[in-house]
């Protein structure tokens, strides 16, 4: 397949883009940085004022939309929550004119999302097929404007799946250096009460779930980008502990974490029960079900 990826730089798009070429497919990268030609992923400029990418993409099987702002870089200001929403929105946006513009169309889209879009209830257990809540926070909020920008996509007819990822653990980035960072000083413990979910993924399994969703032509519509085994934040860190070593035994209650990190404190205070229903329906198999061999792997104990 030729695949065209958007945010081919981030913490997923990086491995999906080698994983994607190591496995003999065309990668055209779209970037506002292109470089020369790599081997078989190309890079084309994209989301500049001069720039039209359609006229390099009219043969692509596949776009992969991953680009955004990260909601880990510095305080939640109003000017970082609009950038963290505009780039979102301009983004998909500029994917739907492309592809409008293209005269052979994609057979499948993958748009991006987050877990966020579930909300903040810890009663429920999220399946794509759960009703969205009526009323969220403000990435929830970002969420469902994203994958709202995406639906042309379907009413052209293209195959367009919504991957709504859960809290991703690598070692280069994302939330998980932070989390472990506390037990590696031995001051780990308990944040706000504990009882929040964690709907993790390792970001091998989630790389993997890319390909089987473009391998696979009967996944459609919203897919839940996380482990079969989500944990409350308590059991996170106690498994975490365990298997480093360390205590789990200083806990950071909720006010202070707020006056830390400010209204993005809902990122660690805040977490629904997520499951992936639709993956797992579809053949998928994960590697790292559970959360102690996905540590080990992550700590280099396996």
């Amino acid at each position: 397949m030729k695949i065209a990826i958007t945010g081919g730089t981030g913490l997923i798009g990086r491995p999906l883009v080698r994983a994607l070429a190591e496995a003999g497919h065309q990668v055209v990268v779209l970037t506002r940085h292109p470089r020369p030609r790599q081997g078989g992923i190309s890079f084309v400029e994209w989301m500049t004022p001069d720039s039209h990418p359609e006229s390099e993409l009219q043969d692509v099987d596949a776009i992969v939309h991953l680009a955004g702002a990260s909601i880990n870089d510095g305080r939640w200001t109003h000017k970082q929550k609009q950038a963290i929403l505009q780039s979102r929105i301009d983004g998909t946006k500029e994917v739907v004119r492309i592809i409008k513009n293209m005269k052979r169309k994609p057979s499948v889209v993958i748009s991006g999302s987050a877990i966020g879009i579930y909300g903040e209830d810890r009663s429920i257990t999220y399946s794509e097929a759960t009703p969205l809540p009526d009323r969220t926070n403000f990435l929830g909020n970002v969420c469902v404007l994203w994958e709202k920008e995406a639906q042309p996509v379907q009413d052209m007819g293209i195959r367009l799946v919504t991957m709504r990822t859960g809290v991703v653990l690598s070692n280069d980035g994302g939330a998980f250096p932070l989390m472990k960072l506390p037990y590696t000083l031995g001051v780990g413990g308990r944040l706000g009460s504990g009882k929040q979910w964690v709907p993790w993924i390792h970001l091998d399994d989630l790389v993997r779930l890319f390909v089987h969703i473009l391998e696979t032509s009967t996944i459609e519509g919203p897919v839940n980008g996380t482990a079969p085994t989500p944990v409350t934040m308590d059991e996170f860190g106690k498994t975490l502990g365990r298997v480093m070593h360390r205590p789990h035994w200083a806990p950071a209650p909720a006010p202070l974490l707020k006056l830390a990190l400010g209204e993005k404190s809902v990122i660690v205070l805040e977490g629904a029960k997520v499951v992936p229903t639709k993956a797992l329906n579809h053949g998928f198999r994960f590697r790292y079900e559970t959360l102690e061999p996905a540590l080990k792997q992550l700590l280099h104990l396996t």
